[in-house]
C-alpha cells in the first residue's frame, strides 16, 4: 500500500474492493491500529485508533478469528458488549452511550435461536454471525467489517445483508460485500 488517503464522513459508507493482495486487509488493520503506517498518520474521532477501539467506538468483524471454546452465543456477545463501558467507568472516563441490547444484535445478526449454544459447536458461517454480532455488541458509532460474508453459503449471505439497511440505536450497520467502515468523523490513512 502506498499513497492512501481517506476521509469518511459521518454517515457515509465506504466500502474497499480490489484483488487479492491490494491491501484491504492491511489498511483495516492501520484503521483499527493493530498496524503502525511507515509514514503518516491514522486517526479515528480526531484519535490515533487504538483510542477509539479502546473507548468502544469501533466494532470489528475481522476476516480470521477462531471461536472462543465453553461459552455460549449470548455469554459472549454480552461480555463483549460490556468491555468498553466497564473499562470507562473504572478508569473515571465519560462513559460511552449504551451497548446494544444482546438479543438486539444477536436479532440483526439472524442468531437469536443459537443465543443458549456453545461458540465452538457451531458450524463455520454460525460463527461468522456471531463475529457480526460481536461487532455490533457495543453499538459502535464505525463499523468495520472484512469480508463478513467468508464461509457462508448463497442462502446466509442473502439472510446476512438483510440487516444492513435497518438502524439499530447509533450505530447503522450499512454493509458491502467486501469491507466496510460506518460513521466515523475522522479517518486519515497515508502520508
Amino acid at each position: 500500500m502506498d499513497g492512501v488517503d481517506l476521509d469518511i464522513a459521518p454517515g457515509e459508507t465506504v466500502a474497499l474492493l480490489g484483488r487479492n493482495g491490494a491491501g484491504k486487509s492491511t489498511t483495516i488493520g492501520l484503521l483499527l491500529g493493530l498496524y503502525e503506517p511507515d509514514a503518516g498518520t491514522v486517526e479515528l474521532f480526531g484519535a490515533p485508533p487504538e483510542r477509539s477501539v479502546r473507548a468502544g467506538r469501533v466494532g470489528a468483524m475481522l476476516q480470521e478469528a477462531r471461536p472462543v471454546p465453553r461459552v455460549t452465543v449470548g455469554e459472549l456477545v454480552a461480555f463483549v458488549a460490556s468491555l468498553p463501558h466497564a473499562r470507562l467507568r473504572s478508569r473515571g472516563g465519560t462513559p460511552t452511550p449504551a451497548p446494544m441490547p444482546v438479543a438486539r444484535a444477536l436479532e440483526l445478526a439472524g442468531i437469536a435461536d443459537l443465543a443458549g449454544r456453545r461458540v465452538d459447536r457451531l458450524s463455520g458461517g454460525q460463527v461468522q454471525r456471531v463475529r457480526f454480532a460481536v461487532a455490533l455488541a457495543g453499538d459502535p458509532a464505525l463499523l468495520v467489517l472484512d469480508e463478513p460474508t467468508a464461509a457462508l453459503d448463497v442462502e446466509a449471505r442473502r439472510a446476512f445483508w438483510a440487516p444492513c439497511a435497518i438502524t439499530p440505536g447509533s450505530a447503522t450497520p450499512c454493509c458491502s460485500p467486501r469491507t466496510t467502515w460506518r460513521r466515523p468523523t475522522t479517518t486519515r490513512t497515508g502520508s
